[in-house]
């Protein structure tokens, strides 16, 4: 389900205060498994199902950090919406500025513990392949501020660009119904993946190595 973001206050107070106990030193992985066994509330932000048949992020009662094995072998499954995400640092991206690059689009909040887990993941493979594809963040708007996520960015040391979707146009158009989500796009603006929940390292991996061949170009980043 995707998250509401006109939810009602109670439900941003819980969230704020889950979502802070998170960052408090000590056991980080007991701090998820509080935020997992809570939800009655955050479901609707961290909970779905891929269209691809993937599974979600963990319900509750499960392993929070686990995900599904995922293939490699990638095929075209649709094409890629119209979009434009606006960066502080690094400008508008949209197709026309993408055109011929593979793009790894990760949908996220800082609310989302799931989302906070994997972005270390994900920081460290655009350090390894951010002149092959172009990441880009699309944060969900609605308990979490656009600064709010600046601040928690710039603290995690996460570099790639990231931007607000603004009245979740992007949410819906890529029909996005669990957090975080990640959409592999090759360099023909075909969309190869849709993975809903938590990516691991190595499945990120394989998957960024497949979209990338897909197009057989290397390209370059940066504006």
């Amino acid at each position: 389900m995707i998250h509401d973001a006109e939810s009602g206050a109670g439900v941003s107070f819980v969230s704020r205060q889950l979502s802070a106990a998170f960052y408090r030193r000590g056991n980080r992985r007991h701090a998820l498994l509080v935020v997992f066994a809570a939800a009655t509330v955050i479901a609707v932000g961290c909970t779905g199902a891929g269209g691809d048949g993937t599974n979600a992020v963990a319900s509750p009662g499960q392993d929070p950090t686990a995900v599904v094995s995922v293939g490699v072998v990638l095929t075209p499954i649709g094409d890629v919406p119209a979009f434009e995400v606006v960066t502080p640092d690094d400008g508008v991206f949209n197709l026309e500025r993408l055109e011929g690059r593979p793009v790894l689009l990760n949908f996220w909040f800082p609310s989302c513990p799931p989302c906070r887990v994997e972005l270390p993941d994900l920081q460290a493979a655009y350090e390894a392949h951010g002149d092959d594809i172009q990441f880009l963040g699309v944060q969900l708007l609605g308990l979490d501020s656009a600064e709010d996520a600046a601040e928690f960015l710039a603290e995690l040391g996460i570099t790639y660009p990231s931007g607000p979707d603004a009245e979740s146009k992007m949410v819906r158009s890529f029909k996005i119904v669990g957090f975080p989500t990640t959409v592999f796009i090759d360099s023909d603006q075909n969309i190869v993946k849709k993975h809903t929940g938590i990516l691991d390292a190595e499945t990120l991996e394989s998957l960024i190595s497949a979209t990338v061949a897909l197009g057989g170009q290397t390209v370059s980043s940066g504006s």
